[in-house]
């Protein structure tokens, strides 16, 4: 059964049986509702056909089926169809208990043991605060042993042919066929994928993730007059775009707080992971604005 949130300005539906996921995020308008993520299919059962899901306790993918850790080696296996490595960890996949619910805020609770080394305590709280949806979750390490940990959102925006991204960035991760990392790149403003002052979306696909970002970005769609303001908190120094192409009536903008794979990178720590000793936890907010394109464009 879904929760509902409203105030005067935005309403937020959450699944919390689905992964804890948003089914709908609208701006309150004049000439009726506008959503601000895509709009989820209430028939399915697949978050990825909603409007977003959190990312816990890793985000994106994690190669060579596992990884190793202060000595010992984990395995992983594939938790979606059609996709042959790990991805997302598991937050996603399972239901969630509602803790606490009210007209304008909702926390959700998880404890999670189904991917070794992760067992874990999770939060999640939406709040609808004037015109902003504020979502902030927390996880806490209840292994024995040291764990690295990482965070991120996973939402499903609109796209139309005049949408916009505004998020500085100063790199950019190419990818191989399997979507994992193969070398960084510097951007600067004649590239394509550079989106400091504002830049359509690509037309081809795009499944990449970007760093040094400065945690603020910005989404416009004029022809719908509405935009939308995403920001981190601490500040975000990633974030990952995707969407098939031009013809997709959606693509994802999504704060993480590690590199794609970063569980084997020579120093995974300097890529964003944390590691939790027991009883760590890890904590991340995002504020999402509804903001009329006028006021920041």
């Amino acid at each position: 059964m879904s929760v509902r949130l409203n105030n005067d300005r935005l309403c937020l539906e959450v699944l919390p049986e689905l992964g804890g996921c948003v089914v709908r995020f609208d701006a309150l308008m004049p000439d009726g509702p506008k959503p601000l993520f895509r709009p989820g299919k209430r028939t399915s059962r697949d978050p990825n056909d909603m409007g977003l899901y959190p990312l816990l306790p890793w985000s994106n993918r994690i190669a060579s089926g596992g990884f190793r850790w202060r000595g010992n080696q984990y395995g992983l296996t594939s938790n979606l169809a059609g996709e042959p490595l790990p991805i997302h960890g598991d937050g996603w996949q399972q239901p969630w208990d509602v803790a606490h619910a009210t007209q304008d805020a909702l926390r959700l609770t998880l404890r999670s043991a189904r991917q070794p080394p992760f067992a874990y305590r999770a939060e999640l709280d939406y709040r609808l605060e004037g015109e902003s949806l504020c979502i902030a979750l927390a996880v806490t390490h209840l292994g024995d042993a040291p764990v690295p940990y990482g965070v991120g959102l996973h939402p499903w925006l609109p796209r139309t042919p005049d949408t916009r991204l505004e998020a500085p960035a100063e790199g950019v991760w190419e990818v191989d066929d399997a979507q994992l990392p193969t070398r960084w790149r510097a951007l600067d403003e004649a590239d394509p994928w550079c989106f400091a002052a504002g830049r359509g979306l690509p037309a081809g696909r795009i499944d990449n993730l970007f760093t040094g970002w400065t945690g603020l970005a910005h989404v416009t769609w004029p022809s719908r007059g509405v935009a939308l303001a995403v920001e981190s908190d601490p500040a975000g120094a990633r974030y990952l775009v995707y969407s098939p192409g031009a013809d997709a009536d959606f693509f994802c903008f999504e704060p993480v707080s590690h590199d794609v794979n970063a569980h084997h990178f020579a120093d995974p720590l300097a890529h964003g992971l944390v590691e939790l000793l027991p009883g760590g936890t890890l904590s991340q907010a995002w504020r999402f604005t509804c903001l009329a394109p006028r006021r920041w464009a």
